[in-house]
């Protein structure tokens, strides 16, 4: 059986009947109403399900599933070493802060901060993969206060709420 005669029921056609067969399909009454093509996927992505991405991270607080609502280091225009020195140069320009790297390993760096001529604290910048201790021993040695940041440590945002806490905190300021 052909496609013709299919679409005729089974009547074999003739060629009057494949013109009005056309006929019918060009007509405004047969035709069903037109529905809006479906793309095949959406022009502009769903937005992400926030439930998914966990909780928000409260301000003040440098660690958790989502990006906290405030200047962190992975939201600077810059670099970790950039947004950290920018802290400490507008939040901590009472103090004279001198930078060290460590000659061991290119994923630690320090900076001491001087009130006159007396230290009074070190903060060290690390990678979670840095094992150095040196510093650390240094200043436990001398009583000098110490704080630590991993700047590549995921889940950790490095906040600036709660960078300048903690510095603040470990001054005594």
């Amino acid at each position: 059986m052909s496609l013709l005669s299919k679409l005729l029921n089974g009547k074999k056609p003739t060629l009057d009947d494949v013109v009005d067969l056309f006929k019918e399909k060009d007509a405004p009454a047969a035709k069903p109403a037109a529905q809006p093509a479906k793309p095949a996927c959406s022009p502009r992505p769903e937005p992400l399900d926030q439930q998914s991405l966990g909780e928000e991270t409260p301000i003040g607080r440098s660690w958790g599933e989502r990006m906290p609502n405030e200047p962190n280091q992975y939201n600077y225009p810059g670099s970790y070493r950039q947004y950290f020195e920018d802290i400490f140069r507008t939040e901590f320009a009472a103090y004279r802060a001198v930078r060290s790297e460590n000659p061991l390993t290119s994923r630690a760096s320090s900076y001491t901060f001087y009130s006159g001529d007396s230290p009074v604290l070190v903060v060290e910048l690390l990678s979670r993969k840095c094992e150095a201790n040196k510093v650390r021993k240094n200043c436990r040695k001398s009583g000098t206060p110490y704080l630590r940041f991993y700047y590549d440590y995921e889940g950790w945002w490095n906040a600036r709420s709660y960078v300048v806490r903690r510095m603040r905190e470990a001054i005594g300021a």
